[in-house]
């Protein structure tokens, strides 16, 4: 049974008539812990007793274990994990550049507070600090993470940043609304951007593939067929395969290892040496400890291995585009390479947010100038796109999940099932979406 004793203040070497109390209480392995610093005899008992019921129950952690260096279990953490090669690099940057410059030598106890936390997060983000508040939204559930990990490893009681939501400076961009487009929008931007581009966009709005199952997308994929039975009457649909191993193109942060440290130096010693022999000067370029690598993967999680049924007209651009293509991947560049994110961004943005004309000059042909049709719209607004676009539609919840690649979390996702009547509605109600948006993109006709 837990009990309090007396601990005497000493000053200047000499015991004195002030004291606090220390709890003393039973281990679980039998022995005796304490904790010191109680005001009052009947408050260390109460301490005390709680501890032995916790023990009891199963549900003691070891305060010696709370006071451990944020740090500390840090290094312990990342060794349990088996995460992809870009996630490691992306943790590895917020916990090298915000949250172990700050909570390092903390111990977990004291980290484990959201008012803590809420004025980390305060003085980290602009305008106050120097980081960006996307970035530090990031870090912040970084932290919350590692914290569940402390509990689950008996650090903590509980992560008390577990479900609770942390303003992150002021109005951010992540959190302005994704912009979508209408079928005309749609297709002007097709008509805009032209070939492999405009084929992209308007793919990605017609089946809500993510980035990198479109990017990564291999033509033995496109135009699959599917056979349905409605009745008595057999129906042929036609998809798109996310292939389950390698349906995906990633786009990661690698640190590099002894390995890819001896490619990167004969690389290095090869464009040095081609610089010598043009006359150039050159010099040696710093040691990258990562390089980003495009590389052809599982997709996001299993549902997202999957047939996204493509309409009428989009499987014959399709089919008509992989005739002339020349490249086993019909949405790569022009040459043949993956896109990366930002590249193709590049070209997106004149087409949507409009540029400016630029007047023909000696070396420079010139060009016309763009009105916006859609500013701000993205890849990622494409597939925002589509799922608005089924829910205007009144596509089934079930299909809806099974064409975004969404994970089922509720009891209803797990007893719905699709039929081939939900794909022939959705189907039709999208090929009435390209008619629709070719009547209402077209020019006018003067009187």
């Amino acid at each position: 049974m837990a009990y309090a004793e007396k601990v005497y203040k000493v000053r200047n070497g000499k015991q004195t008539k002030q004291f606090t109390w220390r709890c003393r209480y039973k281990l679980p392995d039998g022995t005796l812990g304490s904790q010191p610093g109680f005001p009052t005899k009947r408050t260390a008992e109460d301490w005390g007793t709680q501890q032995e019921a916790a023990i009891t129950a199963g549900t003691w952690v070891d305060p010696k274990k709370a006071q451990t260096p944020f740090g500390e279990w840090v290094r312990i953490w990342k060794e349990s994990q088996n995460s992809r090669a870009g996630t490691v690099t992306k943790r590895r940057h917020l916990l090298e550049g915000l949250l172990l410059p700050e909570f390092e030598f903390t111990p977990l106890a004291d980290v484990n507070n959201v008012f803590t936390v809420k004025a980390w997060v305060a003085k980290a983000a602009k305008p106050i600090g120097r980081h960006d508040p996307v970035t530090v939204g990031h870090a912040r559930s970084l932290l919350s993470t590692i914290l569940t990990g402390a509990e689950d490893a008996g650090y903590i009681a509980a992560n008390k940043l577990f479900g609770r939501k942390i303003a992150v400076g002021g109005q951010r961009a992540s959190d302005e609304e994704q912009v979508w487009a209408q079928p005309d929008e749609a297709y002007q931007l097709y008509q805009r951007l032209g070939g492999v581009h405009g084929l992209m966009v308007l793919a990605n709005c017609y089946t809500g593939l993510r980035w990198g199952e479109l990017a990564g997308l291999h033509r033995d994929n496109c135009g699959v067929k599917r056979v349905d039975r409605i009745g008595r009457r057999q129906v042929v649909r036609h998809v798109i395969r996310v292939d389950p191993k390698v349906g995906s193109l990633h786009e990661d942060e690698i640190e590099l290892d002894q390995d890819g440290l001896k490619v990167w130096h004969s690389a290095e010693d090869a464009r040095l040496e081609e610089c010598r022999e043009k006359g150039w000067r050159a010099t040696r370029r710093r040691v990258p400890r990562a390089v980003v690598k495009l590389y052809l993967g599982e997709p996001k999680n299993k549902y997202s291995a999957r047939d996204v049924d493509v309409p009428e007209f989009l499987v014959k651009l399709l089919s008509e585009h992989i005739e002339t293509w020349p490249y086993e991947y019909p949405f790569t560049t022009p040459g043949g390479d993956f896109w990366r994110r930002g590249n193709f961004g590049k070209v997106l943005r004149p087409a949507a947010d409009g540029r400016d004309a630029i007047a023909r000059k000696r070396g420079y042909a010139g060009r016309d100038a763009w009105k916006p049709i859609l500013p701000r719209f993205t890849m990622r607004g494409a597939r925002h796109t589509h799922d608005t676009w089924m829910k205007e539609d009144r596509v089934d919840r079930a299909l809806r999940f099974a064409t975004m690649g969404w994970v089922p979390k509720d009891i209803e996702g797990t007893y719905e099932h699709v039929t081939p009547e939900m794909r022939k509605h959705r189907l039709d109600c999208l090929q009435a979406r390209w008619e629709r948006g070719q009547r209402w993109a077209a020019p006018e006709v003067p009187d």
